[in-house]
């Protein structure tokens, strides 16, 4: 049977139509267009937890804050606590136990947030711990360090770490409110690396008495150790982001449709 030019045009279209859909896109592309460097979306299976060293560590860090410093101040006894209320501030000791409870909440939740294994895997348990790390851990918690600053200890450092702990998580949170998730994922590790100052800064607070015993030594000690803590973490957190630059970002589906 002879065939018309019209029906010979009829199906080349039809063979090209299913060739686009039957065909997988090149590598990069989504959609269609070029997914842009570091903001492209990982459709892979997640990687195994274990694959992720660096979570024990973190997991023994905050294991340790759990068993060492928290039950110090759920006693409610001054006596107790590493930091010494000051006795013309009666509130002091009650914000500064309010303060660590909810900080708790943020660094248990913080650490919850960077777990690959449970980001890719069980995205709704991401988002609610997103939720509880902002509602429930950085906005009290930062409420009530600025609360203190002003009797405490290395005062100007514990501000520019209160304010630097509420910018960053604010921008981190308004940007997945915008689904913008590369600058989601930016915004919230610098907001982690700031959460996590309590490392260094309490560890070099701790060995403070390693020091000569000079009022001036001290206090110049406690200082450092309100700075240190969250420069050195943004530092490492820039030189991660840096280095992951050209990964492409592993959205969950779920996510993406949510």
């Amino acid at each position: 049977m002879t065939m018309t030019s019209d029906e010979v045009g009829q199906n080349d279209a039809t063979a090209a139509v299913a060739r686009t859909t039957t065909e997988p896109a090149p590598s990069g592309v989504r959609d269609g267009r070029q997914a842009p460097t570091g903001t492209g979306t990982g459709t892979g299976a997640a990687p195994a937890w274990w694959r992720r060293p660096w979570m024990i560590p973190l997991w023994l860090i905050a294991g340790a804050w759990l068993l060492y410093f928290v039950p110090r101040y759920l006693t409610f006894d001054p006596a107790r606590s590493l930091v010494p209320p000051n006795p013309s501030y009666p509130l002091h000791y009650p914000l500064l136990v309010g303060h660590v409870i909810f900080g708790t909440v943020a660094l248990v939740t913080a650490c919850l947030q960077v777990w690959p294994w449970l980001r890719e895997r069980h995205p709704a348990v991401h988002r609610w711990s997103g939720r509880l790390f902002v509602f429930a851990g950085v906005l009290p918690s930062g409420i009530l360090a600025i609360a203190i600053v002003p009797v405490s200890f290395a005062a100007p450092g514990n501000a520019a770490n209160a304010i630097l702990w509420f910018v960053t998580t604010f921008i981190g949170f308004r940007a997945i409110r915008r689904r913008d998730y590369a600058k989601h994922r930016r915004w919230m590790i610098y907001s982690f690396a700031v959460t996590m100052q309590i490392v260094w800064g309490r560890a070099l607070f701790l060995a403070s008495p390693l020091f000569p015993a000079h009022p001036h030594t001290q206090a110049l000690v406690i200082e450092t150790a309100s700075w240190l803590g969250f420069v050195v973490n943004l530092l490492i957190a820039q030189w991660w982001i840096e280095r992951t630059a050209d990964r492409p970002l592993r959205i969950p589906a779920s996510a993406r449709t949510a």
